[in-house]
């Protein structure tokens, strides 16, 4: 298929390097985003105007109405969906000539859910990635199309992940594009179900670090799940409830076994901010959030924070 049209569908900047890929390949024909959030649709917005072809925003009350009348419009090929938020009916699967695919930024089937990018961080998975599956009737169920990984360590953020996936995707669009315009068929392989595993979507009320219970790891794979899209998970010293961004793990000498996890046992510009933690190593509380702005976290000193004061 030497010219072949490709439509987008998106609610995320993570489509944008697949979106750059697509107007070089000038396979692009159309944009489409929900109408969640403002800043997307500005964005998604402007680029179809840069790239002068149609855009439309999707409305949930009507969504799957305006799917379709935009598909009928469209007349794509193909569509690349990249984190939409919404299931897509059964009704439009069949407009697209060659079909839909879902480029998911985790990995499948193993990290299905709303959020794989926040789930393989939390859960401290080794490895990462993006799987390309056909959209059917069922979220994040569909067959394999491709499915690559990537190596994640300890010290990746959200937003770090988020940018390499983005880029994995850019790539794994390039391969696809070139697949189709070399009329090579697009191989699709069923989803290993004994190996599913369904993350749902977790409460920002959920997020907190519990003290007693956690160690070292679990909190900073939490806390780094988390940034940069929330203010910190929260914390309590003093009355006082602060964000806690980033943090590093640190070795203490000697026994520990008699500190209450989440004690602080050094606050100073040469230690930083160390919290005692229920695996008998401390944390560095690198980057904290308040009211007053973001700081390291030893600079809670100057609210009268003191050593020996407990985090809740």
């Amino acid at each position: 298929m030497s010219s072949i049209r490709i439509a987008l569908l998106c609610n995320n900047k993570m489509a944008l390097p697949a979106l750059q890929r697509m107007q070089n390949e000038q396979v692009l024909c159309s944009i489409a985003t929900a109408d969640k959030d403002h800043e997307i649709v500005l964005l998604y917005k402007e680029k179809a105007k840069e790239y002068n072809v149609p855009y439309y925003k999707i409305s949930y009350k009507s969504y799957k109405e305006q799917l379709q009348q935009w598909l009928e419009e469209t007349k794509p090929d193909i569509v690349f969906v990249m984190t939409f938020p919404w299931k897509i009916p059964l009704s439009v699967f069949s407009i697209p000539k060659i079909g839909m695919l879902n480029f998911h930024y985790g990995l499948l089937p193993e990290m299905r859910g709303a959020d794989p990018v926040f789930e393989s961080i939390r859960q401290r998975k080794s490895i990462a990635g993006t799987t390309v599956h056909i959209v059917n009737e069922e979220l994040d169920e569909g067959p394999i199309v491709m499915r690559q990984e990537i190596p994640l360590s300890s010290d990746h953020t959200y937003g770090m992940l988020c940018s390499q996936m983005a880029h994995l995707g850019e790539s794994m669009t390039g391969q696809i594009i070139q697949k189709i315009k070399e009329n090579i068929d697009i191989v699709a392989v069923p989803q290993e179900e004994d190996k599913a595993v369904y993350w749902p979507r977790i409460g920002r009320e959920q997020l907190e670090v519990r003290w007693q219970e956690m160690d070292s790891l679990t909190i900073k794979a939490l806390v780094r799940s988390c940034n940069p899209i929330t203010k910190g998970i929260r914390i309590n010293v003093n009355n006082w409830n602060i964000g806690l961004i980033d943090v590093t793990e640190v070795n203490i000498d000697g026994d520990t076994s008699s500190i209450v996890p989440g004690t602080i046992i050094a606050l100073d510009l040469q230690n930083g901010l160390l919290v005692c933690c229920k695996d008998g190593k401390a944390l560095k509380l690198e980057v904290i959030y308040t009211e007053e702005g973001i700081l390291p976290g030893y600079k809670i000193g100057y609210f009268g924070i003191t050593p020996g004061m407990i985090f809740s």
